[in-house]
């Protein structure tokens, strides 16, 4: 047995950068048409998208929500108190109004958006018959389908009220002739009412005004009431409104769909909704604080009236008075918290009118109150030294003019609000209105072909790249040296003379054998035989015929008529029997160091060519002048003995079985130094003879007696005698056909040899394609010299 270790042979780690791009590059150009038919068809398929899909269009608005209450210019402390303590408006609150269902609603009923209708139409044939259609004449029933509407039909409904089961569900109305119609169930399909156009139709619950129905009788239209939240909340959430710029008060307003006018129309009507309804909120507003100033107007007269009176009479009692400057500064530190504790006064008279005393908001000013009542007391301790006269007359001063300041402050602020509520705008102005856009939004046709030129070139490498890697297999052999490192000794291109010879040879092909433990290659069986027939079978070696020339082609005539065409006797300069040249001189090199002379020639898989390269190259090395001994060593399904028009019987099943012997079992095959052993009798048991030590015995001797000794191995894969020849012979070559191969096929092929501790010396990559750029080999330059008829003294 071969104590010889196989090298590990393992896919390699593509660290390579400029490899892989290299083999991406070849991949592409290899299958360059397929990459194009799909980067076509994605363009073509974003091309038509692009100009059949729905266009979408974009109505904008702008509005301006001004930071602050109307006409609050000249308010001052009091009046900003008075209005709820804050003057300021937060803009993400009026984007909430703006989509609130107080503001869409009416738009909603304006634009009766809470039902649809739609004509029965024709899938795609309906499209076409419209082109030829005129509104108001109604085309006749193609096909005779006469529910279909093929064109030129008007159905308008103004309004429909429906029972809370049928919102959502979609009744069909069929027209009758003549404006008539019938509204029919959904479920039973039996009418629920009928109607005329212009008139109202009521019944069961079900209310429905058709103002316009031209169309042929037995039309039939789509009618949809939807529920009214649900049509609300729709174009609620269609509506797109985002403030500009923080913190601005620009807000604008979007609303997107397919028709232009309609969308222009709705935004507008939106924005004039919310403008309507801030500006009736403002108006109701302004009206309850002056109602509510109204009402403490009278109270603050008279506190004017009190005080001016009490200033009045001191002043007639003591005469003028010219305050001093403490006391100057004693009048004005109190003109100011009396002017602030009023304010909060009438703060929170107002909010009790709108909360409970117990409030947060009555309790936040009742808080400050009190603060500013500690204060007031403090500053007024400041001023205990002086005289009670002084003190009483700064005090009668100062209370005259926080009562006559808080009493203009108010009439200002109730003809403001006066102002206010007759006004039309308030506090929200529409900078523009929405215009009918001229271009869609959406679908964006630059971008879309770009986006499906660039996905149709990322498809077509990607598809590439799989059928290369999962249904062609590899045939690169530079990339399975690479991968694998497995020395490829030579690339077999495809022989077209081959396959014109086998097809010839074909029709002179016995009639087909018996299958099973019985059948012999090249034999016509008669009947069923037993086993114990087949192997007690001696067959003498069959003289070898004189050949006869058939066309271009040399064939055995009966009773062992060649099958398969020996293309080194019969077309020796045909560019496979070049490569095969080429491969017997590297093989030459790579017999140097084994242990025998013989080699072993396996594939992972059945028809990789393994029995034409052995046939032919065995010819060849015997045409070197060697001594070659070919076996057929598949006792399954060998078919060598096809080659040589030599019978099958007598071979290495018989040999190994001891019913003949050496001599017997090496046959000439009419080719000078080539001796040939077929695979004989299809055994049942293949491996247990092969594992036999007679064979080990036989190939040793063999190897003694000839200068090589070439196996021809079953498929390595399929079964596991490959792996036990491959044991005993001094070398393994793995054949691999070009593309039938993926890399965890010749990956799992080295492995099973190594395991098998065979001594792989290398590949033959066979059947591969002649490609003019030389990409597989240089074959394609036998093309161009070949072997001819010349002068010699042509200086050519």
């Amino acid at each position: 047995m071969s104590t010889y270790d196989m090298p590990e042979f393992s896919p390699a780690s593509g660290n390579d950068e400029d490899e892989v791009m290299r083999d991406l590059v070849r991949m592409v150009v290899e299958q360059i048409w397929w990459v194009i038919g799909i980067a076509a068809t994605v363009l073509l398929a974003a091309v038509i998208y692009a100009h059949v899909a729905t266009r979408i269009y974009s109505a904008d608005a702008m509005l301006q929500i001004d930071p602050s209450s109307p006409g609050s210019s000249a308010v001052s402390t009091i009046a900003s108190l008075s209005s709820g303590g804050t003057s300021t408006i937060r803009t993400d609150a009026e984007i909430e109004i703006i989509k609130s269902r107080a503001v869409v609603e009416p738009v909603v009923e304006q634009f009766k958006l809470n039902f649809g209708t739609a004509a029965n139409v024709m899938p795609y044939l309906g499209r076409v018959s419209r082109l030829f259609a005129h509104p108001g004449h109604p085309l006749p029933a193609w096909f005779g389908m006469r529910s279909y509407a093929w064109g030129g039909e008007e159905f308008n409904v103004d309004s429909i009220s429906v029972p809370k089961s049928l919102e959502g569900v979609q009744m069909t109305l069929r027209a009758l002739g003549d404006g008539r119609y019938e509204l029919l169930d959904p479920a039973t399909q039996q009418p629920i009412l009928t109607g005329k156009a212009g008139t109202l139709a009521e019944a069961n619950g079900v209310s429905i005004l058709v103002t316009k129905l031209v169309a042929r009788a037995g039309t039939e239209f789509f009618v949809t009431r939807a529920n009214q939240l649900d049509a609300v909340m729709g174009l609620a959430g269609g509506l797109q409104v985002v403030e500009k710029s923080h913190d601005t008060g620009i807000v604008q307003l979007s609303y997107m769909g397919g028709d232009p006018k309609a969308i222009t129309a709705i935004t507008n009507a939106v924005a004039q909704s919310y403008l309507r309804q801030r500006t009736e909120r403002a108006q109701e507003e302004a009206s309850k604080m002056l109602t509510f100033l109204n009402s403490e107007l009278p109270r603050l007269r008279d506190d004017l009236k009190r005080s001016e009176t009490a200033l009045s009479e001191y002043q007639a009692r003591v005469g003028s008075f010219q305050p001093t400057q403490e006391a100057s500064v004693y009048l004005s530190g109190g003109l100011e918290y009396e002017k602030q504790i009023a304010g909060l006064r009438i703060a929170r008279a107002q909010l009790l009118q709108r909360f409970m005393a117990d409030s947060p908001e009555v309790a936040t000013v009742d808080a400050q109150l009190a603060a500013l009542s500690a204060e007031k007391t403090r500053f007024e301790d400041h001023f205990k030294t002086l005289p009670g006269s002084e003190r009483e007359a700064v005090s009668l001063q100062r209370d005259a003019k926080v009562a006559e300041e808080i009493y203009v402050a108010l009439l200002n602020k109730t003809q403001e609000l006066s102002i206010t509520r007759a006004g039309t705008i308030g506090n929200v102005h529409i900078v523009d209105e929405a215009l009918v856009p001229s271009a869609p939004v959406s679908p964006k046709s630059g971008l879309i072909i770009s986006a499906g030129a660039l996905l149709g070139i990322i498809a077509g490498v990607g598809f590439a790249f799989c059928r290369r890697t999962f249904f062609t297999g590899v045939a690169d052999p530079e990339m399975i040296e690479r991968r694998f490192q497995l020395p490829i000794f030579g690339s077999i291109p495809i022989s077209a003379e081959q396959s014109r010879g086998d097809r010839l040879i074909a029709s002179l092909r016995h009639p087909a054998l018996p299958s099973g433990t019985q059948r012999m290659s090249g034999v016509l069986a008669s009947g069923p035989a037993s086993l114990g027939r087949l192997l007690g079978l001696r067959a003498a070696p069959a003289p070898a015929p004189a050949p006869v020339r058939q066309g271009a082609q040399t064939v055995m005539p009966a009773p062992y008529a060649a099958t398969r065409s020996l293309l080194a006797k019969t077309h020796p300069f045909d560019t496979s029997v070049e490569g095969l040249r080429g491969l017997r001189a590297t093989l030459q090199f790579g017999l140097i160091e084994v242990p025998n002379r013989v080699i072993a020639f396996t594939s992972p898989a059945p028809a990789d060519g393994k029995s034409f390269l052995c046939a032919n190259l065995a010819a060849l090395f015997a045409e070197s002048g060697k001594r070659v001994l070919l076996i057929d060593a598949d006792l399954r399904r060998g078919r060598l003995a096809h080659y040589f028009g030599r019978s099958p019987n007598g071979g290495l099943t018989e040999l190994l079985t001891g019913q003949v012997d050496l001599e017997t079992a090496a046959r000439a095959t009419g080719v000078d130094g080539l001796h040939f052993i077929a695979a004989g009798a299809y055994p049942p048991n293949p491996s247990e003879i092969l594992t036999s030590h007679r064979f080990s015995e036989i190939l040793r001797r063999f190897s003694q007696e000839f200068d090589l000794v070439i196996v021809d191995t079953p498929p390595l894969l399929a079964v596991a005698d490959a792996a036990i020849i491959a044991n005993i012979a001094g070398a393994t070559v793995l054949v691999m056909r070009a593309g039938a191969h993926t890399e965890r096929h010749i990956s799992e092929a080295l492995k099973k040899l190594r395991r098998a501790r065979a001594h792989v010396i290398g590949g033959v990559m066979n059947a591969v394609s002649v490609k003019h750029n030389g990409r597989y080999g240089t074959y394609d330059y036998a093309y161009a010299y070949t072997y001819e008829t010349a002068d010699p003294l042509d200086p050519r």
